[in-house]
């Protein structure tokens, strides 16, 4: 990685081959830790290909992980922390990460016109609308709407993804040691693209369509969570 992020070349021939790394790396991570026995990953439901923002819940740390798997150009929020990351500092900037929210009205605007200028660049980008990891694996919380914002001004698509994990593992408070010593399963369910046209009016307002994907998802969860264990 380091030797991409001092080649030369033009800056978006860099971000496309940082991503192309990434995307390998995580291939050969989750290859891993399914080998290993330690998550037995299901993915179901189809990926929307051309640009949009993608929208998932939250359980574990392995989310955003999963999601490259199927979105090898995507991008998402980083926490401004990073920029102090020996590791990661230099590559959020190269691969067009955008920085997120500092609490403020005018990053809220940075960050909508950056992810509009992504999509338009052909990405697909990825937003964890809760802000931090959910408490359970079927509980979610408030969506925040910056997501929709960028959606609704690119006039891009939605596409809702539902995780599940059973049990829950790398949530909140929880440690690597508990997550090796368990049979993990996660379900990464690519759910029905929304499009904004073909929503009625009411619905159009980046706050009415971040509660409707908030339904979407947790609906989707709660049915997951009742099927039966093999068939999750």
């Amino acid at each position: 990685m380091p030797r991409i992020m001092s080649s030369g070349g033009q800056r978006i021939e860099k971000r496309s081959r940082a991503l192309f790394h990434a995307h390998q790396h995580v291939s050969v991570y989750l290859n891993t830790l399914s080998r290993l026995g330690l998550v037995e990953f299901q993915f179901r439901g189809e990926v929307i290909n051309e640009p949009a923002v993608v929208v998932a819940n939250h359980p574990s740390l392995l989310d955003f992980i999963v999601l490259l798997r199927d979105f090898p150009n995507a991008i998402c929020l980083y926490k401004s922390q990073t920029r102090n990351n020996p590791v990661l500092a230099e590559f959020v900037q190269v691969a067009g990460y955008v920085e997120g929210m500092d609490g403020t009205r005018a990053a809220s605007k940075r960050i909508v016109d950056e992810c509009c200028q992504r999509l338009e660049e052909g990405h697909h980008v990825v937003f964890f609308p809760e802000g931090t990891r959910s408490k359970s694996n079927i509980s979610l919380g408030r969506f925040r709407s910056t997501g929709f914002h960028a959606a609704i001004s690119s006039d891009s698509p939605v596409q809702p993804v539902a995780i599940y994990c059973k049990p829950l593992f790398l949530g909140k408070n929880q440690s690597w040691k508990e997550f090796s010593a368990a049979k993990n399963l996660m379900v990464i369910e690519f759910l029905e693209p929304i499009h904004i046209t073909d929503l009625p009016e009411d619905m159009r307002s980046a706050k009415a369509l971040a509660d409707h994907v908030r339904t979407i998802i947790k609906e989707r969860l709660v049915e997951l969570e009742s099927a039966e264990p093999d068939t999750a």
